[in-house]
């Protein structure tokens, strides 16, 4: 009988010890979880508070009679596309600064003449190399994509008068030149 009760008494220590053990590693996921979903509703204000300042200066642009495209405001965004027969009017007439956000493998190859070369994971240390000359900018990469992501940083940062261009530089039929 003894031996049963002290049978019995390891298996309820045993239990107990697994337990314990699960309620560590519980408690352990519980403040995982909870660091995540702090995370997460860390970046939800910060994206939140994004928008609604972009919404802001749109509206702002609104009041002054800025010209905003539909697309601008249904997008929220505070540039817009520009197809490459458009920009090369602009550009043609002087009527825009140019910003290449390629890589130095990829303007080797050729960029429009009269471009800043600044490459898209050199944009937010370089912010102060664009020129504030009035004109608006006309930003391209190889084909849209990350000048888009430079025209949305560019805008959050304040920067207006942007301009994608339109399947970037492999849509671009006008003149090239070698970077000096």
């Amino acid at each position: 009988m003894e031996i049963a009760a002290l049978v019995l008494a390891a298996l309820a220590l045993l239990a107990a010890l697994v337990a314990l053990k699960r309620a560590g590693a519980l408690a352990g996921r519980t403040g995982e979880l909870e660091r995540e979903a702090r995370r997460h509703v860390e970046g939800t204000a910060s994206r939140l508070e994004a928008s609604v300042n972009n919404l802001r200066q749109i509206v702002a642009a609104l009041a002054a009679a800025e010209p905003l495209t539909r697309e601008m405001v249904l997008e929220g965004q505070l540039w817009h596309e520009v197809d490459p027969r458009a920009a090369l009017k602009l550009v043609e007439a002087g009527e825009v600064n140019l910003l290449d956000v390629r890589t130095p493998q990829e303007t080797a190859a050729g960029i429009i003449p009269g471009a800043l070369l600044i490459p898209l994971d050199e944009l937010e240390k370089r912010m102060r190399e664009l020129p504030h000359n009035g004109r608006s900018t006309l930003v391209y990469c190889a084909g849209g994509a990350r000048s888009a992501a430079a025209c949305e940083f560019l805008s959050e940062q304040g920067v207006g008068g942007l301009m994608n261009l339109t399947g970037g530089f492999s849509a671009w039929t006008g003149p090239r030149t070698r970077p000096e």
